[in-house]
Formats: structure tokens, sequence, C-alpha cells
């Protein structure tokens, strides 16, 4: 196997392990979901469904010719216009679908919170490990004897591990000035 392929095969592998990451925490927050979750959950993705919205456009607009028909033929409707009963159905619709939306939504921005906190895990260790890197540099740099030993004030900075209340007083103090 050449180099290239190599490298090819390492980066496949890699996102293959995050992504058995992110699946697992997929899998985590499909297993914390209630019974009662569950069946809401399937009605706020069957009301997504474009087949969906197209259905119920049709069974209402057929509703109303169907009970315009007849009052028109004289006949006795069984919901003559303002359309009483469909207007009901509507509205218990309309409840049922922004309860199942808002039940979904809160259990997402759950996994959106906790896959979050695991990206900041993440940053906080690359930079710990990056300042490792810079002192280890800078290290090798000051023992070298064919480098000349300088000051350097920036590798000096970035040395010191950013904790997360300094970015969020230097985010502060940028916002109000």
């Amino acid at each position: 196997m050449t180099q290239p392929e190599d490298s090819d095969a390492r980066l496949r592998q890699i996102v293959e392990e995050n992504a058995s990451v992110n699946d697992l925490l997929r899998r985590q927050h499909e297993a914390e979901a209630s019974n009662l979750h569950r069946p809401i959950e399937q009605f706020a993705k069957l009301v997504a469904n474009p087949q969906f919205i197209l259905t119920f456009l049709f069974v209402c607009s057929l509703w109303i010719w169907i009970n315009t028909d007849l009052v028109l033929n004289h006949k006795k409707a069984w919901d003559q216009p303002p359309f009483f009963w469909l207007q009901g159905g509507v509205s218990a619709l309309a409840l049922a679908i922004t309860s199942a939306v808002l039940v979904t939504q809160t259990r997402q921005a759950r996994l959106a919170e906790q896959r979050a906190d695991v990206q900041l895990q993440v940053i906080l260790l690359i930079g710990q490990r990056s300042a490792k890197l810079i002192e280890l540099t800078e290290e090798l740099r000051r023992d070298l004897p064919n480098v000349q030993n300088r000051r350097d004030e920036q590798a000096e900075a970035l040395q010191q591990v950013t904790t997360p209340g300094a970015i969020l007083e230097a985010l502060r103090a940028t916002e109000e000035g």
C-alpha cells in the first residue's frame, strides 16, 4: 500500500471513530426517551412530512366542497358554512402539532447541549495540548546549541492554557467596549 492510500485509510478510520461517538450520543439520547416521548415524536415526524400536509389540504378541500355542494343542492350538510366542525378539527390538530413540535424540540435541544458540552471539552483539551506543544518547542529551542536563544513574547503568551472563564471575560469586555 502506498503512503496516500495509508493516509486515506487512516483518515477514514478517524472519521468512522468520530461518527461512532456521535452515534453513541444519539443512541443514548434515544434510549432516554420515555414511553410518552416516542409516540409524540413519531407524530411530529408524521406531520412534518409533505405528504401529510398535502393529504390534510386535500381532506379539508374535500370537506368544504362536499358540504358546500350539499348546501347548494338543498340537502342537509353535516357541517354547514362557516364549517364549525372543520374549524374545531383544524384547531385541535394545530394544538397537537404545536405541542408535539415543542416536546420534540426540547429533547433535540438537550442533545444539542450535550454535543456542545462534548465539543467544549475537546476544544479545551486541544488548547491544553497546543500550549504544552508550544512549551516543549520553546524548551527545545532553548536547549539546542545551534539555535539562537531569544525571547518570544507570543510563544510565551500561547504557552498559557486559556481557561473558559478568561475567554468569557474577554468576550464580555469586547461586547461592552
